[in-house]
This record gives structure tokens, sequence and C-alpha cells, in this order.
């Protein structure tokens, strides 16, 4: 009766190992932000099945399994095409242009705290968007450019009745207001825009997109709300604005050769772990294993 043996492990297959986990730790890292685990346990499923069938010679199972991944691989891509998209263009500005982000100014969280409370006191609509490390020009529509040094007297003239681009969005790069009147995408996520304003759905649509912190001032309501990672959240005083921002800062500053070296080894622990038990079954599965005489 024949066994299996473990085919020698050679250089080569143990890069093969380490880009395969490096593509299933970006999709389960994709999923996870995307909030479609769903789709995760399912794939799992499905490949446990397909693994099982071919293993015990199941040769019909094995077959449909084959073409119905070729079907499951192309509904992703209709399905999840806003976020694949994202996904490419997040690679290719990591790997070819990644943007610089200056060190921000202590004045910063201040300046902004000062002038949401402003405009919520006075009942005056605005929007503010500070973008974080991915790229917003694909998702941003209208507008005039600017380049203007960050001011609360800056802000509040943007988001003047008379201004012509008070009814659009202010971008700050870099602690510098750079374009003013600019359009925002609409979230579709109808359970959560049911009682919310343009400004609002805006925050929400690009917060959903992206990793850039949106900052509303409701000239309804005279509140100031936080859109980050599409949850908008309704903020109680100054304080915990200011600390939000502040937060945000450190986040997207430039980072050390010793923080990015940690966070390789701390951030997303269960994931990373997953992805490199599964490389390491996909190759036994599909490469080491072999009949032994």
């Amino acid at each position: 009766m024949n066994g299996f043996a473990m085919k020698a492990l050679t250089f080569p297959d143990v890069m093969d190992m380490a880009l395969v986990a490096a593509l299933i730790y970006g999709l389960l890292v994709w999923f996870k932000k995307t909030k479609a685990a769903f789709v995760v346990m399912g794939l799992v499923v499905i490949m446990a099945v397909y693994a099982l069938a071919r293993l015990i010679g199941m040769n019909m199972t094995t077959w449909i399994f084959q073409g119905f991944f070729a079907i499951f691989i192309i509904a992703v891509v209709i399905i999840f095409q806003e976020e694949l998209r994202s996904v490419f263009e997040r690679i290719a500005v990591w790997s070819v242009a990644r943007p610089r982000h200056e060190q921000s100014t202590p004045q910063e969280p201040d300046i902004l705290a000062r002038a949401l409370s402003d405009l919520a006191r006075d009942r005056v609509g605005g929007l503010i968007v500070m973008r974080g490390r991915d790229p917003l020009d694909r998702h941003m529509e209208g507008g005039w450019d600017l380049h203007g040094e960050l001011s609360e007297a800056l802000i509040e003239s943007v988001f003047d009745s008379h201004s012509p681009g008070h009814d659009g969005a202010l971008i700050i790069e870099s602690g510098r207001v750079t374009q003013f009147g600019v359009h925002l995408p609409l979230s579709k996520d109808f359970r959560k825009i049911t009682h919310l304003g343009l400004r609002h759905t805006a925050a929400l649509g690009l917060s959903e997109r992206t990793d850039a912190l949106i900052l509303v001032a409701s000239e309804e309501h005279g509140t100031i709300s936080v859109g980050r990672r599409g949850v908008l959240t309704r903020i109680e005083n100054l304080q915990d604005l200011h600390g939000i921002v502040d937060a945000f800062l450190r986040e997207i500053a430039p980072r050390t050769r010793r923080q990015t070296w940690l966070g390789l080894v701390t951030h997303n622990t269960l994931e990373k772990a997953l992805a490199a038990s599964l490389s390491g079954l996909l190759w036994w599965f599909f490469v080491g294993r072999r009949v032994a005489p």
C-alpha cells in the first residue's frame, strides 16, 4: 500500500510559500476592512471540501469545484470591484509613489477644533477632509486649488454662505489647505444615511472608500461629527475632537524604520499566522506531498 512522503524543501519552495502567504494575508486584511468576513468563511469551507475531495479521489466533485472556482472569482470581481480598485491603487501608491507626510504642527488640532466649534455654534455647515495615506483624487470632483496655510479665518471664510465653494469640502494635506469646494462621493449604505443630510452622507461615503478623517459641522443641528473607516460619530465636546484629530495626525505621521519593522511583527498577528499556515498547507497539498513507493 502506497503512503505519502514529504518533498525536500528548497529555497524556491520557501520563496513560493512566502509569496503565497503575502497574497493570502493581503486578502484577509482586505476582507476584514470591507467587513466581508462571511466571504472568507465561505471560501475556506469550499477550499476544505475541494481539498478533501481531491485527497480521497472524488473526481466528479473535484471537477465541479474547479469550474465553480472560476465562477466564484468572476463573482468576487463584480461584487467587490470598487474595493479591488482601491486595493490595486494602494499597491501602486505604496510601490511607486507613496505620499510624503510632513510632520504636522501642534496648532493643527487646535485650529480645527476651534473652527468647527465656531461653525457649529453659528449653524454654518462645514465639511473638512484630512487626507490619510490613501489617494483622494479619484473620489473627488470639481473644486478649486488653494494651497493656503491652515487657519481659522480661512476655514470660516471658505464656508461662509457667500463663498462659491461653501457647499463643497475643504481638503487638508500635510497641514495645508490644498482645495475647497470639492464634491465627494455619497454613501450607498441606506441603513446609515436614512436620516443624514448631504454633507454627512458625503463624509460617510468618502470614509468608506479611503482612510481619510472627515469632519462635519451641521447647520441644521449645530453639531459636529467625525467620519472614519465607514463610521460617522457625533462629537460631544471639543476635547474629544482635539484628541481624535491629534491621534489621526500621529497615525499618518512619518514612521521611523524601527516603527515600521515593529508594525510588521505586531500588526494583524492573527491574520499573519493564518496566512502562513494556509500557505504551508497549500504547499504541502499541491507541491510537497508525493506518493511513496
